[in-house]
């Protein structure tokens, strides 16, 4: 698209390796935490919201940790509902051969998911299949907010953790080893006092806002802990 900024390529992130052994809050404390983007590229006005990612032996879990300006959007009433519409986070994790089919996972400040499989060879919504509400049997979705006991439309921050089992992506739907890469992106949509779009590989897409582009997935790089 023509009005869309020179962006740096997407980065390349390394992606650790739950070991024997290791509890997973213990791998989590330890794992880098990747700041998200504006949408535009630039750095985000206000204090960083941030993604970590570690590969286990059944899930790939990915831990957000997000700022919120309450009164926060919060519609949807079921899961399957129009989270996206909401104060959410989101992943999006590539089929290991053909990146531009991925599964789409919308989690909100209410622990509310959303979840859609995407064919779009072309970054383009006018070309793009999509198959809305999908089952992922065995997604775990755990969100925390800020103050403790206050109502989610009131967090000031939340947490969110999702565990996706390698079986419910596309693939051979086995965990990854060392060295094994992925393609994926993770984004948070803020809509409280001031909306807002970022991105761990931004997508230049603003106006509208739009983070259905799998030519800027970020490339995961797994490897061993330590």
């Amino acid at each position: 698209m023509s009005d869309e900024p020179t962006l740096p390529p997407p980065p390349r992130i390394e992606v650790p390796l739950l070991p024997e052994g290791m509890s997973l809050s213990e791998a989590h404390r330890r794992s880098p935490r990747h700041e998200l983007l504006d949408n535009s590229g630039e750095a985000a006005p206000w204090p960083p919201n941030t993604v970590s990612l570690v590969g286990g032996p059944r899930y790939l879990h990915a831990f957000f940790e997000v700022a919120a300006e309450p009164p926060l959007r919060l519609v949807a009433r079921h899961p399957q509902d129009r989270v996206y519409e909401d104060d959410c986070v989101e992943l999006f994790v590539g089929d290991p051969d053909e990146p531009h089919r991925y599964l789409e996972l919308v989690v909100n400040a209410e622990g509310l998911h959303y979840a859609a499989r995407v064919n779009n060879p072309e970054g383009s919504r006018a070309s793009w299949s999509l198959v809305a509400g999908v089952p992922v049997p065995g997604l775990v979705v755990v969100v925390r907010g800020e103050p403790a006991g206050a109502l989610p439309a009131s967090f000031h921050a939340w947490r969110c953790w999702m565990a996706v089992p390698w079986t419910a992506l596309h693939g051979d739907a086995e965990a990854p080893t060392p060295g094994t890469e992925r393609r994926g992106n993770a984004y948070r949509i803020a809509r409280g006092t001031t909306p807002r779009h970022e991105a761990l590989s931004p997508t230049g897409r603003t106006s509208p806002p739009d983070f259905h582009v799998p030519s800027r997935f970020a490339t995961w790089v797994f490897r061993q802990f330590g």
